[in-house]
């Protein structure tokens, strides 16, 4: 992978071939393999970051992006991200973090890494955007269902593709100059207003496969309805039980020419699809923040991405969580994760700690639906999850 990316005309440019470290074998989908194993090329690693952050003027922080079910995307991933946490305390760590589903991947031990892996992103990471495998799959189907072109099962590169558009839209802010300037700090400043509550929802539009291009020019209307769809539609769980997510924050970024000017009147906040029902019981009625930037993405007139921190990340950790309390109580493959160093009490203590975040998500959506005053609302500061006015209101940023 490595020699290809470096063969690329674009990766041979974009990239120094001094700061590619790889290895031969593997974790064997593993996560204690990957976390307690990988001491030799760990090290490699270290030494790259150390030497990549002293050539930076104005380092900003870390991006690591990296898949939850395998060994050593959320192993060695997590030992890296403690390594920056550690080394570099006063820097942000993003991460781009890719949650399997059983229909694209079905690994025994996925179940485990994912929450291995998502105890530690709760700590160590200051912003997660949580790219779901089950949200790309459907997003792929039901785009080919209307005569998009896909085949039944999406391939690999097809996700990938959509994650690569994602990350574009997400990063424009870091890459291109616009009337108001914005940093890995600043983007998402106005996102986290729990510290432990960082899982963001990304989406784009609108939607391409590989190799696709798309000449039509959307309004930022349009462009903006299509992006509250996709927000809206990452409840999964559904019943007469079930609670309405709650979109805490929002940011979301244009692209393409000629979208300041646009005569459709701004941008909805509340359109006739829906996002949130009752402006006046929206958790943050003024934390929709917006960005618009004259340079188009690759192929597209105009595009839009929307990064929202939503309570409907609670079902895609609910459902790793389920399996993985049911393998934990039957000790299921835990032998294989003994055998590498790790202590059997490091399940249940990740197990905790995803399940004390999926109450506060829980807790911030049973108020929001009990529809209580703002008095209530601010009575919501547990020990762990306290507002803290470095985080809300250190930068905010004006809606364009």
């Amino acid at each position: 992978m490595l020699n290809t990316i470096g063969r690329r005309r674009c990766g041979g440019n974009a990239y120094r071939k001094q700061n590619f470290v790889g290895g031969h074998g593997g974790t064997g989908s593993n996560w204690a393999r990957g976390y307690y194993g990988s001491n030799e090329i760990l090290s490699l690693i270290e030494d790259t970051i150390q030497s990549e952050a002293e050539r930076c003027d104005r380092l900003q922080g870390f991006q690591l992006v990296h898949s939850m079910g395998g060994g050593t995307g959320s192993g060695l991933g997590g030992r890296v991200l403690d390594h920056v946490r550690v080394s570099y305390p006063n820097q942000v760590a993003h991460t781009y973090s890719i949650v399997p589903w059983m229909t694209v991947s079905d690994e025994p031990t996925e179940s485990y890494n994912v929450l291995l892996s998502a105890a530690r992103l709760v700590g160590d990471a200051h912003a997660t955007y949580l790219a779901d495998n089950r949200a790309l799959f459907d997003t792929c189907c039901s785009s080919g269902n209307r005569g998009g072109g896909a085949s039944a099962i999406p391939a690999y590169a097809d996700l990938n593709h959509l994650v690569s558009q994602i990350m574009s839209g997400t990063t424009t802010g870091l890459r291109f100059s616009s009337k108001l300037n914005a940093d890995m700090r600043k983007g998402t400043a106005n996102l986290v207003p729990y510290p432990r509550l960082h899982f963001f929802v990304p989406g784009f539009a609108p939607f391409t496969f590989r190799g696709q291009t798309d000449t039509g020019m959307y309004t930022i209307s349009e462009l903006a309805t299509q992006l509250f769809g996709v927000v809206r539609q990452q409840r999964r769980c559904t019943g007469a039980d079930t609670i309405e997510a709650v979109v805490m924050a929002a940011v979301m970024t244009f692209r393409g020419r000629g979208l300041e000017t646009d005569s459709s009147g701004g941008i909805p906040l509340q359109p006739a699809t829906g996002w949130i029902s009752d402006p006046e019981r929206c958790w943050l009625p003024d934390n929709l923040k917006t960005f618009s930037y004259s340079v188009p993405s690759h192929g597209l007139q105009n595009s839009g991405t929307v990064v929202a921190n939503t309570t409907a990340v609670r079902d895609v950790f609910e459902r790793y969580c389920q399996r993985f309390a049911s393998m934990l109580a039957k000790r299921k493959l835990l032998h294989k994760y003994t055998e590498e160093g790790m202590d059997s009490d490091e399940f249940r203590v990740s197990l905790e700690q995803i399940e004390s975040l999926l109450a506060e998500y829980l807790a911030i959506e049973q108020i929001n639906c009990s529809g209580d005053d703002n008095g209530d609302k601010q009575s919501f500061t547990s020990t762990s999850c306290m507002v803290t006015p470095s985080t809300v209101d250190e930068c905010k940023l004006s809606v364009n």
